[in-house]
């Protein structure tokens, strides 16, 4: 059985499936945002700035009122876009778990937000990317 992790960053007719049994969410999602920052608990990552690349699935909970287009209804794709900044710029962090929570913590203050899922990866460490994926509700 696939882990919530892997259907939260996998095809939407995987998620829909797995979820049939319980009323499911809507989700709102940010893919490859990329910044780059100083991040790392090596010394050589000190005063160097690192890709570092943010998936986040946001589950929010249905609106019980027709939006009417109007963004100031629903969670937006700036709200998740601002909590990455915001957890980015409080101070210089060694790992990525500590930003993920700071992330996911930012994104469960909105009213809407049931459960957030966080991925978190350094692009420039080795061939490829470092994460870590989390999920808090």
């Amino acid at each position: 059985m696939p882990s919530e992790l892997h259907l939260a960053f996998g095809h939407p007719l995987d998620r829909s499936l797995s979820d049939a049994s319980t009323t499911p969410l809507d989700r709102i999602s940010v893919r490859d945002y990329t910044v780059s920052v100083e991040i790392g608990a090596f010394q050589h990552e000190r005063d160097v700035l690192q890709r570092v690349r943010f998936n986040v699935v946001v589950e929010v909970q249905p609106i019980a009122q027709d939006v009417d287009d109007d963004v100031d209804l629903i969670l937006s794709y700036d709200t998740i876009i601002e909590s990455i900044d915001a957890a980015l710029k409080q101070e210089r962090l060694n790992l990525l778990e500590t930003v993920a929570e700071r992330v996911a913590a930012l994104i469960l203050d909105q009213p809407l937000a049931a459960r957030v899922f966080v991925r978190v990866e350094k692009l420039d460490r080795v061939p490829g990317a470092l994460g870590v994926e989390i999920m808090r509700a």
